[in-house]
């Protein structure tokens, strides 16, 4: 999925969720949005890089975007 599609598809979910006054369910999906978009680039960035340290530092801001469910 591109960045367009993506951002049509988050668009579309929150939307409803705006209109249900459930503002803080929508801001909840922006925000993991964001981390996942985070994420991605961080994970990109590693595969880039070949000095083992950085690519170990990439990979734990990667990690630490997304935090493990509670």
């Amino acid at each position: 999925m591109d960045a367009h599609e993506r951002a049509v598809a988050v668009w579309y979910r929150i939307a409803g969720l705006i209109n249900r006054k459930q503002k803080d369910l929508a801001v909840d999906i922006i925000a993991a949005e964001f981390r996942s978009a985070q994420q991605q680039v961080l994970l990109d960035a590693s595969d880039r890089v070949s000095e083992p340290a950085a690519k170990r530092l990439l990979h734990d801001l990667a990690r630490a975007a997304i935090p493990p469910p509670r």
